[in-house]
């Protein structure tokens, strides 16, 4: 977080991204469970105070109303798993080092649902630019987990916070 009493603009993503690693799930199913996180995790000073009012309590709450949000609050799931992956380079017998965090997946009998939070400033227009922009990124995490896991990874999304959207990539 910012240094100084002044936030950063990245200072928000950060708070979100925090709350989304050590919130318990299976309290975010209602208003009142998800204000007792964040009051728990502000009094933990795991988020600071200042930025606790400016959580976007409706996108979470969205969040944890999809089907994957839902699956989540009482299902098995890995958070901010960190990895390191070698991998074939293409070019005789190089290889290249992938490393990584995913933010969330979960993990079930058939295989493994990836899902990356965003707190950009995305629109309904800006949308498939910024699907782009981050589909290598999500394709690495899949990669990764199917291997270290040796199962199939059966989904990969995206959420939105500012859009209350869960995109498939």
């Amino acid at each position: 977080f910012g240094t100084g009493g002044v936030r950063k603009g990245t200072d928000y993503g950060v708070a979100m991204h925090t709350l989304m690693q050590y919130v318990r799930f299976d309290a975010c199913a209602t208003l009142d469970g998800l204000e007792g996180e964040i009051d728990r995790l502000t009094a933990a000073r795991v988020i600071p105070a200042d930025l606790a009012p400016r959580l976007d309590r409706t996108a979470i709450l969205a969040f944890f109303r999809t089907d994957l949000g839902r699956k989540l609050m009482t299902g098995k799931y890995i958070r901010e798993f960190k990895f390191s992956i070698l991998e074939d380079a293409g070019i005789a017998d190089e290889k290249i080092l992938l490393q990584g965090v995913v933010d969330c997946a979960l993990v079930e009998e058939d295989g493994i649902t990836v899902v990356d939070f965003k707190t950009d400033f995305v629109t309904e227009e800006t949308l498939p630019e910024v699907l782009m922009r981050y589909r290598t990124q999500v394709e690495t995490y899949s990669r990764a987990l199917e291997r270290i896991y040796e199962t199939t990874v059966k989904g990969t999304y995206l959420y939105f916070f500012h859009l209350k959207k869960l995109v498939a990539v």
